[in-house]
């Protein structure tokens, strides 16, 4: 094959496979926007692959998290291209394994583009220190945001680079009709308009959060 057909090596890292039905959403807006722009070979690194490779097809699925930073690093250093995110990912006692992989394509002299994730919260120092070095390690690190108090956070912590605002890559998703009888199967009443809400629940992305006064508040 000439070079010049050689199909872009593109790694996607974020919260993948591990069942939530947003990230898979975020997931299938990047591959959507990816497929429709450039000839990509693409790996997801994931925390289900085979769910990964079934729902999304994509090329590769990797667990990262199951593999040392050694049995990482080929895979990271074969990429033209590291995307990390979307999705709320730079968080305490989380971003520095979300990060793990920026640092080695850094060191690989891999491009990075940080892409529509959120901060916060970052209150522990190793974590603020971990998002702060790892953002600003190579000056071709191009870096958004889905929000603007993720810009404000990450400048808050010692970020340098430009952030850009950006829209979650969920918007990018086409809608499809839910067939009527999956509906009526739940006990919906079609009868009328209807509004739903997915109420988060309390994690380390969101430990403040009344599940209960929330979605009274929401109601």
């Amino acid at each position: 094959m000439d070079s010049n057909d050689r199909k872009s090596r593109i790694g996607i890292s974020g919260s993948y496979g591990g069942m939530n039905l947003g990230d898979e959403a975020i997931l299938e807006g990047i591959l959507a926007e990816l497929r429709a722009s450039v000839a990509a070979e693409v790996t997801v690194f994931s925390r289900n692959p085979t769910d990964t490779l079934a729902r999304h097809k994509v090329e590769r699925a990797i667990n990262a998290r199951t593999l040392t930073r050694k049995e990482i690093a080929p895979t990271i250093r074969e990429l033209d291209l590291l995307v990390l995110g979307g999705g709320g990912i730079l968080f305490d006692g989380e971003a520095e394994a979300y990060l793990r992989e920026v640092l080695i394509a850094h060191e690989s002299g891999v491009p990075v583009i940080v892409y529509a994730v959120s901060a916060g919260p970052l209150v522990t120092q190793a974590s603020r220190r971990a998002v702060r070095d790892a953002l600003n390690a190579s000056p071709d690190t191009v870096i958004t945001v889905r929000d603007r108090l993720g810009v404000r956070l990450l400048e808050d912590v010692g970020v340098t680079r430009e952030i850009h605002l950006t829209a979650d890559p969920a918007f990018l998703l086409e809608p499809e009709e839910l067939p009527l009888a999956a509906l009526k199967a739940e006990g919906v009443d079609l009868e009328g308009h209807m509004v739903g809400f997915s109420v988060r629940e309390p994690g380390p992305a969101a430990p403040d959060i009344e599940p209960d006064e929330l979605a009274e508040e929401s109601a």
